[in-house]
């Protein structure tokens, strides 16, 4: 028998030759167009979940100094992509948070002039597919700066130097530190434990080192250009990208607090308007409030704002609250403060403090209540999660004999 014209096996062989070409298109295909495509999607994702850390970082600086209370800010420097069988990813992208070198606040006054050191902070992405434009807070601003790339910048949080009613509040920042990777970083931000320098009396001109230019500052934040009250920004004489901010001012219109990452500031300054802890003892009215720490983490770990509640009196007097609700997260002049008054003892949070504060109805059912101090952290969870209006607490939780409340502008 010969089986020299025996084809009867050709067609399969070629069928799966054929198969195994379109799998390897497809894979390949699937390589060059959807992985790039879904890790891009990972990325944008950890974007908006860091832009929202680094808000809350900023809101820390500028509580530290404020409040005289240790803030911790937590900021996911990286992201992680999903795990693929027939594909393969590229490295996860790291990212680095750091402080930049330092540059000298400088306030004049009365023939004197007092320098004081302060720092910006940057934080750079390491994506493979998306924009790696660097975020940076510096003299209160938070945006996105892609000059380098031939774009310009993104303001995030706009500038909180210059309130509506003309007050000048500065926050040097001090300290250095860097850290780099994919996971959370926590930065702790202390205030100042010492005034070791004391500024002028009288009118004042103000020098702040910023990476803005003088279009920056007049075209992409809120700061009143046309008023008596900026005075300019000097060009980059040094080459390093960095200018000078003036304003004018008085010794009664300024706040100057020191903010140190890490540790207490190096060269803690201060004036009287610096808003240091206290309490009303003894005056018959009510306790203290302290705000203890002020965190920003994510999905179903605590979020938002953290006022720690306490009667620091260790009085029966009421506790009053200001709770500071402003619809675009905005932390400083242009915040609407409103008071809650609090039983001392049962932190039983009343009706009508609801309305005080404005509350939906939906969010008064934690109000209802006569006291909170035997709930399960169940039972808060539960109540938290009921809450589903615009303006809301979205966290309660107790912390012995006070509770943490989580406000949130949604």
């Amino acid at each position: 028998m010969r089986f020299s014209h025996d084809r009867r096996g050709q067609s399969v062989v070629i069928g799966t030759v054929i198969l195994f070409g379109f799998l390897i298109l497809a894979l390949s295909l699937y390589q060059v167009q959807v992985v790039p495509q879904q890790n891009a999607q990972t990325e944008f994702e950890h974007f908006e979940e860091v832009r929202n850390d680094l808000v809350e970082l900023r809101a820390g600086i500028l509580q530290a100094g404020s409040v005289d209370q240790p803030q911790y800010q937590t900021v996911r420097l990286g992201t992680t992509y999903s795990t693929r069988i027939f594909a393969i990813n590229p490295p996860d992208p790291a990212g680095t948070i750091r402080t930049t070198d330092s540059y000298n606040i400088t306030i004049e006054g009365s023939g004197e002039s007092v320098n004081v050191s302060t720092r910006f902070i940057q934080y750079r992405p390491g994506y493979n597919e998306i924009d790696q434009s660097p975020t940076w807070y510096d003299a209160s601003v938070l945006y996105v700066d892609a000059r380098d790339e031939g774009g310009g910048i993104a303001v995030i949080e706009d500038q909180e130097l210059v309130t509506s009613d003309g007050e000048v509040r500065v926050v040097a920042l001090q300290n250095e530190f860097r850290r780099s990777g994919a996971g959370r970083v926590t930065l702790e931000l202390r205030p100042a434990d010492n005034v070791t320098e004391t500024l002028p009396e009288g009118d004042l001109t103000v020098t702040v080192p910023t990476r803005l230019s003088e279009d920056d500052w007049k075209n992409e934040t809120d700061l009143p250009t046309d008023s008596d009250i900026y005075r300019g920004v000097t060009d980059d004489a040094n080459g390093d990208g960095v200018y000078n901010l003036t304003l004018n001012t008085t010794a009664e219109n300024l706040t100057l607090d020191t903010v140190g990452v890490g540790e207490a500031p190096e060269e803690a300054a201060q004036n009287d308007n610096a808003a240091i802890g206290g309490s009303d003892r003894g005056s018959g009215g009510p306790a203290t409030v302290n705000v203890i720490s002020y965190m920003g983490l994510k999905n179903n770990e605590q979020i938002n704002t953290n006022f720690d509640i306490e009667n620091s009196d260790g009085s029966s007097n009421a506790i009053q609250v200001t709770i500071r609700d402003d619809p675009g997260g905005k932390v400083g002049g242009d915040w609407s403060q409103k008071t809650v008054v609090i039983d001392g003892n049962t932190f039983e949070l009343t009706t009508e403090a609801a309305n005080d504060i404005g509350l939906a109805q939906g969010e008064r059912d934690l109000f209802d209540a006569a006291s909170y101090e035997s709930a399960t952290q169940s039972e808060l969870n539960n109540l938290r999660d009921s809450i589903t209006t615009e303006s809301s607490i979205v966290n309660i939780q107790q912390s012995g004999k006070s509770l943490d409340i989580r406000i949130r502008s949604r």
